[in-house]
């Protein structure tokens, strides 16, 4: 009989390229080139920041490429921090992603309600809540046909989102040029404050890559795949920015991206009138909605490698015929539409993207750790020009960490006593159940 404590190993790099295009494009690319334009007048600049941010994003993913690859386990992170520091500090990384996981899934769903509740659907007698709950259990349903059944779904959403956003580019390129030219063309408009807001914006835009290597133990031929679509998803993605962000300069000059809230809109409005709203709001329900799809198969996986490593109940760790953890998806999506209720997803997502960075800094100090502590780990694929572009890698990571604890030290500093609580909870109840070993020792091997 099979185990049904493992997962399915049938997903492809196809899945693995849909992954990222997924997790990755959403609404920030509507909405960040007015940011990027605001902080400088030079078209020039505006693509080339663009382009930093895909080779940054290719920088940070190296030591998660590297350990996907080695380690193809469910949770991506947490089985590489496991295997690196042991239990009490893989711990402490899990709780540190399921905090905004949660969150994540509540903001996802009730985002794509109050799309459909702009749209007229319901005719203003369903709230966005009920409309996000509702969009948890379409979720559900979709994961719960098993994880071959899901994962096409996802490639299909994914697709279909690429193939909008090249029509709308084709459609910009194909109307009349801008005929007033920028009356601004400063490389900063604002100073160096702007510019820096700027530079983080469009990494957050690349945000989510990170969220395919939760999949290495369902992904075939793992040592092969992983590092395909880590950066085939992240170059694909770039080349959809660059594209959108040069259609929208074809059509608009930066003072005029610079003073748009929407610049998707302004530049739609162009070549649809008044139509743009509503084709862009319903882009924004195909968008949002495959993000929130993904993101429960996501953080299903993450729940599941916790319930088998003895973070959370054993009783979570068991695998459906089809593949799908179906008690851990259960657990997230009943958690999320709890916070969905409550209304507090939004302070633990703001939070949760900070908490998240010293777990990237852990996988990629866990790249130095393992070359060390195990040699003879076969490694697929290895980080070029190591150990400086790991190094160049946490000083990036570390930097953004102090830019987001600068913006906002209150949800940040939170998030840092949020895990340390909850960690300490996880040992209280081990010392209930009898259990007096530290979080390493209670932690079965699993590798």
């Amino acid at each position: 009989m099979r185990d049904h404590t493992h997962l399915l190993r049938i997903l492809g790099v196809i899945f693995g390229l849909a992954a990222v295009v997924g997790s990755v494009i959403g609404q920030g690319i509507l909405r960040s080139p007015g940011v990027v334009a605001n902080a400088t007048g030079s078209p020039a600049i505006i693509i080339g920041l663009w382009v930093a941010g895909a080779l940054v994003s290719c920088l940070l993913a190296l030591p998660f490429i590297e350990l996907s690859a080695a380690i193809p386990r469910a949770g991506g992170p947490f089985a590489f921090i496991h295997r690196a520091y042991g239990g009490k500090v893989s711990v402490v990384a899990m709780f540190a992603m399921m905090i905004g996981n949660f969150a994540s899934m509540a903001y996802f769903a009730i985002v794509v309600g109050e799309f459909l509740v702009r749209l007229g659907v319901g005719g203003g007698e369903v709230s966005p809540i009920l409309f996000g709950m509702a969009v948890l259990l379409i979720c559900a349903l979709l994961n719960a046909t098993g994880t071959r059944a899901s994962g096409f779904t996802q490639i299909m959403f994914s697709s279909l989102k690429g193939v909008v956003l090249l029509a709308l580019v084709i459609a910009l390129f194909a109307s009349d040029g801008v005929v007033q030219q920028a009356t601004d063309a400063a490389p900063l408009r604002q100073g160096w404050g702007a510019f820096g807001t700027a530079i983080v914006v469009v990494l957050t835009t690349y945000a989510g890559w990170w969220n395919v290597s939760a999949y290495g133990e369902e992904i075939e031929n793992p040592g092969r795949a992983m590092p395909r679509a880590l950066l085939g998803g992240i170059a694909g993605v770039a080349v959809i920015y660059l594209l959108i962000n040069l259609a929208m300069l074809h059509v608009m000059t930066p003072d005029q991206m610079a003073g748009s809230e929407l610049v998707a809109a302004d530049a739609a409005g162009i070549v649809l009138g008044p139509q743009a709203n509503f084709a862009l709001t319903c882009f924004g329900v195909l968008s949002v909605g495959a993000i929130a799809n993904l993101g429960l198969m996501t953080y299903t996986r993450l729940t599941f490698a916790a319930a088998r490593a003895g973070i959370f109940p054993q009783a979570l760790a068991h695998v459906s015929a089809g593949g799908t953890p179906l008690r851990a998806m259960m657990l997230v999506v009943v958690a999320s539409a709890l916070l969905l209720l409550t209304g507090s997803y939004l302070a633990l997502v703001s939070l949760g993207e900070t908490i998240f960075l010293p777990v990237m800094i852990a996988v990629s100090v866990a790249v130095i750790t393992l070359r060390k502590k195990e040699p003879q780990l076969d490694r697929p694929w290895r980080v070029p020009f190591y150990p400086f572009s790991i190094h160049a890698g946490i000083f990036v990571t570390a930097a953004l960490l102090v830019v987001y604890i600068a913006q906002d030290p209150f949800y940040s500093l939170a998030g840092f006593v949020l895990v340390g609580i909850c960690w300490l909870g996880f040992q209280i109840s081990h010392w209930l159940r009898g259990r007096t070993g530290i979080a390493s020792a209670e932690i079965e091997d699993w590798e």
